[in-house]
């Protein structure tokens, strides 16, 4: 077994596999949006056939090479295919596979790695041995398969009442497909968390890539404004919460819920199985995606730098290196 970089004529084989054995996220059709940042990475058996794959985004910030996933995306791989149903034989396979994973990253000319790995990989081992610092991160899955009452029911009473409040309060809401509602609102919640937005890449999102057939959209109004919205992303299985946003000075406690609400029972009709709802390490963030009945999902993030840079993150960015 053995990776190399995907050539441009191998990238059509590239992206049926992803479709086989991909997420969301490790489509070309997503990763395309960031093409002059990304390679594309094949992984291959012992008789040349590719079986699964990844990719890296590199950005250079101050002439260092900086390796993390691309914005908006939770993940980059990897993703194989492992049919085999011995469970020895499966973990080999895994352990191989990451074991390649960590040996090729390791040799990139980097000055700092930060990637988050597959929430389906759960052996970091060969990153820990290689001395990678692999810290645990979380997120919210919730199964679809209940009916509407039950997905209702496992939610907090907090939220139940949040929702039913607004409804009374004439909040109104509404499946959008105007992504200019997703953009500011979404831009209001960035600027007042203080955090930088990238409107480049958010406007590439909402404007060159969302289409009917791959995302959807909820906004809450009240007394006819757009107060919050909710975007979401989706493959054939799974929708993905990838955006949220409130306007602070027309605002409901009741819209951020509703819109969630109504993003988790459209996507059961459209036939998804779960709802990811891409969870948050920060404490508030966390305490308001658990409230909506997900099951607790950790997946893994490697972190590495050059030995000075490193020794600087660990004073900025402690709980990363």
């Amino acid at each position: 077994m053995y990776i190399k970089k995907i050539s441009e004529n191998e990238l059509e084989d590239y992206e049926q596999t992803t479709k086989q054995y991909g997420s969301f996220f490790d489509c070309p059709a997503w990763t395309k949006l960031f093409e002059k940042e990304i390679n594309h990475y094949g992984i291959y058996d012992g008789g040349h056939n590719l079986i699964g794959g990844y990719y890296t985004y590199v950005k250079k910030k101050c002439g260092l090479h900086v390796y993390c996933n691309p914005p908006l995306t939770p993940s980059i791989g990897p993703f194989f295919k492992n049919e085999t149903t011995n469970p020895v034989r499966f973990m080999d396979k895994c352990k191989q596979i990451s074991s390649l994973l960590a040996a090729q990253i390791d040799s990139m000319d980097f000055s700092v790695i930060s990637f988050a790995l597959d929430k389906k990989i759960l052996d970091v081992q060969p990153f820990y041995w290689r001395n990678f610092k692999v810290i645990p991160q979380y997120t919210y899955i919730l199964s679809l398969d209940d009916d509407i009452k039950s997905l209702w029911n496992n939610m907090s009473s907090e939220k139940r009442k949040s929702i039913s409040k607004g409804l009374k309060d004439g909040l109104k809401i509404k499946k959008i497909d105007d992504y200019n509602v997703v953009s500011s609102l979404a831009s209001k919640t960035f600027t007042r968390q203080n955090k930088a937005i990238d409107s480049i890449n958010l406007n590439k999102v909402l404007f060159n890539f969302a289409n009917d057939e791959n995302s959807f959209a909820f906004a809450a109004y009240l007394q006819g404004q757009p107060v919050a919205t909710t975007f979401c992303v989706h493959d054939a299985m799974t929708a993905y919460y990838l955006l949220g946003g409130y306007d602070s000075e027309n605002k409901h406690h009741g819209a951020g819920p509703l819109c969630m609400w109504e993003s988790v029972k459209y996507s059961k009709y459209i036939g998804l199985s779960q709802f990811d709802f891409e969870g948050s390490m920060v404490p508030p963030i966390e305490k308001y995606l658990r409230g909506f009945g997900g099951q607790l999902t950790p997946y893994y993030r490697v972190n590495k730098a050059t030995l000075p840079l490193e020794i600087a993150l660990k004073v900025v960015k402690r709980n990363l290196f």
